[in-house]
């Protein structure tokens, strides 16, 4: 089990991950030879597939909880929704996208507000139409309180839109079996945010490797609980919502051992809700909140 860790520390560590991927970004630019021609048109068939089983976004008071690089964003003000709430830990991401979302000119109503997914301070009671939480609930030391926050900001009848990392998928079954008979070493310090960072390492400062090799627990792990298909559906039914759709990405192998047929397999996958919401490499829900 990962150790705690606390607020401070992971406030640390999504501020300087934000900043780096902007250092990276600057520096590289769209990598377009490192592109995957087959990976893009599965992602276009995958964005255009939950936009179409949203609905409408017009006219709609949307909050979006964890907002990455901004594309849902963009998104509900081409939709001309009516009002968007930003919320996010980083307040150097939330700066990121608002200087650029200033220059599309949408009518759309923006408010940002720095804050923990857990405590959505900001947001009252039922002020939400929808809340969009892309892959935010795995990275939470609790995601209890998180879902009574988003019961609690959504009005009855709001929809919550949440994807996450599925920890069955059948791509990790191998992976799955050889940690449980060897068991990773738990890192600290310089080598674990080596790990974590990866290719961005190399765009943190020294002053920021040390804030986090002093803060982090041994072996932190961004994902610190992914959920099992039957889990989460649980979860969000104590929490007072009802599943209204729920249907899983395709795994990796799609794109390595299934790669000559995967164009041809796409649409049974679409058309299998279930199937692959157990087996796909990410889960996706639509939510109501019914009570």
């Amino acid at each position: 089990m990962q150790a705690t860790i606390t607020e401070e520390a992971l406030v640390a560590y999504y501020e300087i991950r934000a900043r780096a991927e902007q250092r990276f970004e600057a520096a590289h630019g769209q990598a377009q030879n490192d592109r995957d021609e087959l990976r893009d048109r599965i992602e276009e068939v995958g964005q255009a597939l939950y936009r179409k089983r949203l609905g409408s976004l017009l006219d709609l008071t949307i909050g979006e909880i964890g907002i990455g690089t901004g594309d849902f964003v963009r998104y509900a003000f081409r939709e001309r929704a009516r009002a968007m709430i930003l919320i996010d830990i980083s307040k150097d991401r939330l700066l990121g996208v608002e200087s650029e979302i200033k220059s599309l000119g949408s009518a759309t109503s923006t408010t940002s507000i720095v804050a923990n997914a857990q405590k959505m301070d900001g947001i009252n009671d039922g002020e939400l139409d929808l809340l969009v939480a892309k892959e935010v609930i795995e990275h939470l030391p609790d995601y209890r309180p998180f879902l009574r926050e988003c019961q609690r900001v959504l009005r009855t009848g709001g929809r919550l839109y949440l994807t996450t990392p599925n920890r069955h998928c059948i791509d990790l079954w191998p992976r799955v079996a050889l940690t449980r008979l060897f068991p990773p070493k738990k890192l600290v310090g310089e080598p674990l945010v080596r790990k974590i960072f990866d290719q961005l390492f190399d765009y943190i400062t020294a002053e920021e490797c040390t804030i986090l090799a002093e803060q982090l627990p041994p072996g932190f792990k961004e994902h610190i609980h992914e959920f099992a298909p039957r889990e989460l559906l649980d979860a969000l039914g104590v929490h007072g919502f009802r599943v209204v759709r729920r249907w899983g990405t395709p795994p990796q192998m799609f794109y390595h051992e299934l790669r000559s047929i995967a164009d041809g397999l796409l649409p049974k996958w679409i058309e299998a809700d279930r199937l692959s919401y157990v087996l796909g490499d990410d889960l996706r829900i639509i939510a109501e909140r019914v009570s």
